[in-house]
């Protein structure tokens, strides 16, 4: 009798302490910097991350975490918005989505759940009681987030496509600050088609602020908007120095990346400069580049696009009919910084360029790559080891010819993005789960 109890009484102790070892083992013990060391070996994050609250909050709270993994793991493409502002038959910009039989479950999950044919935008229009349906540009596409521009009611429309419940409209700058945007003009003043989203801040990431650039004959200002203030600043005149001569679209269409915007400067082989944590203007010489070639060549970005490399530098891709170089800032003969072609160059001798001829589109450079447009092909360019890889080809209809090209990227979901305040609410939205 009294062995039968000990050994029952030794069992029930092997039952404890089995229990023990297995909940001091459960996933749900682990640390938050042994979870997060677990999920930089996953390269899809998103669906894993959103499995529970715990698992989201510990992705939510570390910025530094979103920026180790995105080091590893760079933002897949998604597809390409074009946009044809040349054609009335379009209202929307259309979207030709990347080869999903390639993507992770993340990128699957966003193309299907997504609303990338931007109904949500019909559809508010519509109950708005809209007669008839405004048809939208595209001004930016970044951060997940697609900024559309009407010209005839003067409001944009900043729209998340997997977030399509996310709808914000701003009205342009000169329906309020007209006087402040002329305000000792010189001659004409114009304001530059394209509208850039500045990136997001770690401390505040629900916020954005929008650039637009107004010029007259010989100078520049910017119109800021804040999301904090709802509102646009207008900022002053600021003059810039060798400017094109005698030409009236002295201006290009701007690029973006690294916390600066570029703008070429007519045909000049000089960019304009916005640093967007000062707002103050530069201007950056690129003498030698023979970027005059490009006059009359057919590419949405005038051949000068500005990113990030893989370590994070600022770099700058140009193309011309020949070639495609890379443009890092380096040290000359004499010691001082300047930028300069790197000795990285693509021919168009390559036999798969020579086969897609007709149409060249610098798009954008991402953690090092380059993705561009060869005849109606999307393809992506490594800068470190000029290696190319075919990605997808864009429908050979009208919306697409001569259209400008908007990459998008997957972005963080806000779920993702912060844990204090307001964005626990985010959170907590079962939709954004």
């Amino acid at each position: 009798m009294t062995g039968g109890r000990q050994r029952r009484k030794r069992l029930l102790r092997k039952a404890r302490q089995a229990a023990g070892v297995a909940e001091a083992t459960h996933i749900s013990s682990l640390g938050d910097d042994l979870v997060r060391e677990i999920f930089l070996r996953l390269p899809s994050l998103v669906r894993h991350a959103c499995t529970c609250p715990a698992w989201r909050r510990v992705v939510a709270s570390s910025p530094a975490f979103r920026r180790r993994f995105r080091a590893l793991h760079p933002a897949p493409l998604l597809g390409l918005f074009a946009d044809n502002e040349y054609s009335g038959h379009f209202r929307l910009p259309a979207f030709a989505p990347a080869d999903d039989s390639r993507s992770d479950a993340d990128v699957l999950a966003a193309l299907r759940g997504g609303d990338f044919g931007l109904a949500a935008l019909d559809a508010q229009e519509r109950d708005a009681g809209e007669v008839e349906p405004r048809r939208w540009l595209v001004a930016d596409c970044r951060d997940g987030y697609l900024l559309l521009v009407n010209w005839d009611a003067a409001v944009l429309a900043a729209v998340n496509p997997i977030s399509p419940r996310r709808l914000s409209y701003i009205p342009l700058p000169y329906v309020k600050h007209r006087e402040d945007i002329t305000d000792r003009h010189r001659g004409y003043v114009k304001g530059l088609r394209d509208v850039h989203w500045l990136s997001s801040s770690d401390d505040d990431p629900m916020s954005f602020r929008l650039v637009w650039l107004y010029l007259d004959e010989s100078r520049v200002r910017a119109a800021v908007f804040s999301s904090a203030t709802w509102d646009w600043r207008i900022l002053p005149w600021v003059e810039v120095a060798r400017m094109p001569q005698e030409e009236d679209e002295w201006l290009q269409s701007g690029t973006q990346a690294n916390g600066v915007l570029c703008w070429r400067i007519g045909n000049e082989e000089n960019l304009l400069i916005l640093d967007t944590k000062t707002m103050s203007f530069s201007v950056w010489e690129l003498s030698g580049l023979g970027l005059l070639a490009l006059d009359n060549w057919q590419h949405g970005s005038l051949g000068v696009v500005a990113g990030e490399a893989k370590n994070g530098d600022l770099c700058i891709v140009r193309h011309t009919p020949l070639s495609i170089k890379v443009l890092t800032r380096q040290a000359d003969y004499d010691g001082v910084e300047k930028w300069l072609t790197h000795d990285r160059v693509l021919s168009w001798d390559e036999d798969f360029l020579i086969d897609n001829y007709g149409r060249l589109d610098s798009l954008a450079i991402m953690a090092g790559i380059l993705y561009f447009v060869a005849g109606e092909v999307v393809m992506s360019l490594c800068l470190e080891t000029m290696r190319m890889e075919e990605l997808f080809t864009t429908p050979s209809d009208l919306h697409y010819s001569f259209a400008r090209l908007y990459p998008y990227f997957v972005a963080w979901p806000p779920s993702l993005v912060g844990n204090r305040g307001r964005f626990v609410e985010v959170q907590d939205d079962p939709g954004n789960a």
